[in-house]
């Protein structure tokens, strides 16, 4: 092997250990995707009947495209009694169109029943691995098992600090999801997302640095 053979080749190699540095750094960055926890609470909301699975659609703050993996998520809700139990979902927007908008349908994360306490409550969930395939999803609430007269329902917050939600929020009715709007206020429910956002510019220039590399490499090599 000659001088300049090997001096492209320890380049190469260089450049491969170049990026592996790069997405080892970007794996363990995370941001602030999504936050909605302005002061003052504006209420909490629930279905009629309070046991109908609803949420909220959310776009995320300076994000285009997919692959963004969320990895906490965070909600208030408020319950009188310390009664019952709730699961929270993930769901991509991608079901039938509502009114010319593509309703909540695939399944993409759904947490284990968590029992209800009274009062206002934070409710944190950590260590997720959720990969959103666009840069909006649906996070919805189901409660279930709850008393007769209990008031329950998720915080209302308005306007978001980051991120953009429309006015309105996701309702289920047996399977046909519904947008409706809350009188008197803006349908925004109180979330802070936090997770990763995929940077495929800076490993896609190293890559076609290394192409490069290989490619005059190759080209040398033909004289």
């Amino acid at each position: 092997m000659n001088a300049n053979m090997r001096t492209k080749l320890n380049a190469i190699k260089g450049l491969i250990c170049a990026i592996a540095s790069v997405s080892a750094v970007q794996a363990q960055d995370s941001q602030i995707l999504y936050s909605n926890t302005s002061d003052p609470t504006l209420g909490s909301y629930a279905p009629a009947d309070n046991e109908t699975e609803f949420g909220d659609q959310v776009e995320f703050f300076n994000v285009t495209g997919g692959g963004t993996t969320v990895t906490e998520f965070r909600f208030e809700y408020f319950s009188s009694e310390a009664t019952g139990d709730a699961v929270l979902r993930f769901r991509a927007n991608d079901g039938e169109l509502f009114n010319g908008v593509a309703s909540p349908s695939t399944l993409l994360y759904e947490s284990p029943p968590f029992n209800l306490q009274a009062d206002y409550k934070t409710v944190e969930v950590t260590g997720l691995a959720v990969v959103i395939p666009d840069n909006a999803f649906t996070f919805t609430i189901e409660f279930a098992n709850l008393g007769a007269t209990q008031d329950v329902g998720l915080l209302i917050r308005n306007p978001p600090e980051l991120g953009t939600s429309f006015d309105d929020l996701w309702v289920d009715n047996g399977g046909d999801w519904a947008l409706k709007t809350i009188p008197l206020t803006t349908a925004n429910l109180a979330a802070n997302i936090v997770g990763i956002v995929p940077e495929p510019g800076t490993t896609t220039l190293a890559l076609m640095g290394l192409g490069s590399l290989l490619g005059y490499g190759f080209i040398r090599r033909k004289k």
